[in-house]
């Protein structure tokens, strides 16, 4: 089972710093918001399948810990979802896509020389998420 990454500064910043070395660790507030929206966008994108999914994603947005949603779901008397692989890859992915998109580019073209451009999720990390199949759709 797949776990998000986070910005923790303890072992979580630890595994985000092997997987993405640029990562903004020093500042761990700006990390957190990166991980946690980069988190929401894959969430927000990705197809939910059971009652279950749609309550632990809803939770989860909600900034509920993981121990609030398990316990939620047993009072359901449902089991927890796993987390794809591939959402955990696809939040790095779009946290790296996020930072690019605040830093400094050339002289600068906002205020202060700061610009920002926004970064919906690219095809690429969509087709990560959603992955199609070779077979064509019919229905």
């Amino acid at each position: 089972m797949a776990t998000w990454y986070t910005s923790d500064g303890g072992s979580g910043s630890n595994r985000l710093d092997g997987a993405w070395p640029d990562a903004p660790t020093d500042n761990i507030e700006l990390c957190e918001f990166l991980m946690d929206t980069a988190r929401q966008q894959v969430l927000a994108y990705a197809p939910t399948e059971t009652a279950a999914d749609e309550v632990s994603n809803l939770l989860d947005c909600l900034g509920y810990p993981s121990s609030t949603i398990a316990d939620v779901l047993a009072l359901l008397d449902a089991e927890a979802p796993e987390v794809p692989t591939r959402y955990v890859f696809a939040q790095l992915q779009q946290a790296k896509n996020l930072f690019n998109a605040g830093r400094i580019v050339g002289d600068g073209v906002g205020p202060e020389g700061f610009s920002f451009v926004p970064r919906p999720l690219s095809k690429e990390i969509q087709k990560i998420i959603r992955p199609q199949s070779g077979v064509a759709s019919v229905l």
